[in-house]
């Protein structure tokens, strides 16, 4: 089975959120009950970097072409691959990075130029591996003019209750926290990882903390992202 799309397949999505003027974030469904977010960060030369690509429908598109040049696609981990090879392939000129400790398995699905240390970034847009996980994912930092932007993965969810096994692996839900699949599989260095986190939580200005799956955190975000942390104990 091939560990992603090879040809432009558009899953149902909700329109484009226009979150700040170099913010966009995109929900789109995955099977029956799994939702995924794609989130365009602007640089201020223009050019756009994709973060978890998710082919979107033809005026979606025609919207993203005419905000900027994609320059690179950010695969965060090694389970959100899905549409990275048809958006590279959208786009030839883009570059794919990977977190260091997830390039081998991102480039299953297709060439990666680097790290995340090697992508394109300004003053207004960091990218970086998450301390204490091994370099498995990373995050964004985006400043715009409200603020900054912190865009996680899988490592922080914002996802409502769940029970059964997959309540079990994401736990805690119903707030926001780190998936217990995430402590178990990822997770190298407890206190690193949860210094790193505290770090953001302490960032100037963070307004918005945008998750892997689940709702865009935008009240108490620095509180709430500081208790994720502190249940690492």
């Amino acid at each position: 089975m091939a560990v992603c799309a090879q040809s432009w397949i558009v899953l149902p999505h909700d329109p484009i959120e226009i979150l700040a003027p170099n913010v966009w974030r995109v929900e789109g469904r995955l099977g029956k009950n799994n939702r995924r977010i794609m989130l365009l960060a602007r640089l201020k030369d223009g050019r756009i970097i994709v973060h978890n690509a998710i082919a979107l429908d033809d005026a979606s598109m025609a919207k993203i072409d005419a905000w900027g040049e994609v320059a690179a696609i950010l695969i965060p981990n090694a389970f959100h691959r899905q549409d990275s090879f048809i958006m590279q392939t959208r786009y030839p000129m883009a570059k794919v990075y990977a977190p260091s400790g997830a390039i081998k398995a991102a480039s299953k699905a297709t060439p990666c130029a680097g790290a995340y240390r090697d992508a394109p970034a300004d003053d207004s847009v960091k990218i970086r591996d998450i301390e204490g996980i091994g370099g498995k994912e990373g995050l964004m930092l985006i400043q715009s003019d409200d603020g900054t932007t912190a865009v996680f993965c899988d490592t922080l969810l914002n996802i409502p209750p769940m029970g059964g096994l997959m309540g079990l692996a994401l736990s805690p839900t119903g707030t926001l926290g780190i998936p217990r699949a995430i402590r178990w599989m990822m997770m190298k260095d407890k206190q690193a990882l949860k210094n790193d986190l505290l770090g953001i939580a302490a960032t100037d200005g963070l307004v918005r903390l945008i998750p892997g799956h689940g709702a865009t955190v935008t009240k108490d975000v620095a509180a709430r992202t500081k208790e994720a942390a502190e249940r690492l104990g």
